[in-house]
């Protein structure tokens, strides 16, 4: 066999599955080759218990110990690692939690893990220079019609059916967290000029606005769209919502066609 297929083989054993590997490691007499192998296996199922720890400390909190460490087991069973980096272990962890036999009966348990998820992957998001308020205050007028916004890499749209950023806060406040209810939430996640993670929920105005402009759309088709669902001028709503937008570093440019503000 090949230099390969013996690393397969220890990586079945890693795994817990059946594997001959036990059968090609020497025996050096103080210690079994069984109990070699089964501390090796064991210090490496906890590291991936690490990562899933560290990465939903709220998850973590919120399921208890002995469900956590259950969860924990199952997934790496379930989602052996395929990457060269931890980073990506626990991105199918939300999907898990929908397949699970018992925790799939509590559907927020899942939310809750995509929203840490996502608020990891804001937090990783590419970086870029930022367009302040002035930019667009010094914006000729003739331009504003045909402008075109790009925004932060790190900004992610973030929509649930249960209240998970509420039962988010209240455990990361040390707070009983309260029950899961289903109701629709639209929430925006990214990382500020001071590389810390925000969140913020949207409403259905500024929500509309929003996934408008990052579909490429004009200022002006943009408004047009607002009004057909405002049924009134939207124009300085659209203002107050841009400025809040340069205010938290959402955009990084403002596209007026051949030339670009970042």
């Amino acid at each position: 066999m090949t230099l390969r297929d013996r690393q397969q083989q220890l990586l079945a054993y890693m795994m817990g599955q059946e594997s001959g590997i036990a059968e090609h490691i020497c025996d050096h007499g103080k210690i079994s080759v069984e109990h070699r192998l089964h501390i090796y296996r064991n210090a490496y199922q906890v590291r991936f218990w690490e990562v899933i720890d560290t990465d939903h400390p709220v998850l973590g909190t919120y399921l208890g110990d002995e469900l956590f460490n259950n969860m924990v087991r199952d997934y790496i069973h379930a989602y052996p690692s395929h990457f060269r980096s931890l980073r990506q272990f626990a991105d199918q962890l939300p999907r898990f939690l929908t397949e699970d036999e018992t925790l799939s009966a509590y559907p927020h348990i899942a939310e809750l893990a995509r929203f840490e998820r996502e608020l990891l992957n804001a937090f990783d998001a590419a970086d870029t220079e930022r367009v302040e308020r002035q930019d667009l205050v010094d914006l000729l007028p003739e331009k504003w019609p045909g402008l075109k916004l790009v925004f932060h890499p790190s900004l992610i749209v973030f929509t649930t059916t249960y209240n998970v950023v509420d039962i988010w806060q209240h455990i990361k406040a040390e707070r009983a967290p309260p029950e899961p209810l289903q109701q629709d939430e639209t929430w925006l996640i990214w990382r500020n000029r001071e590389r810390l993670t925000e969140f913020s929920s949207m409403d259905n105005f500024e929500f509309t606005m929003f996934m408008a402009f990052r579909d490429g759309s004009t200022l002006e088709q943009v408004a047009e769209l607002l009004l057909e669902i405002s049924h009134s001028d939207p124009s300085q709503h659209m203002v107050e919502t841009l400025f809040a937008w340069l205010d938290r570093g959402w955009i990084t440019q403002l596209d007026i066609g051949l030339h670009a503000i970042k």
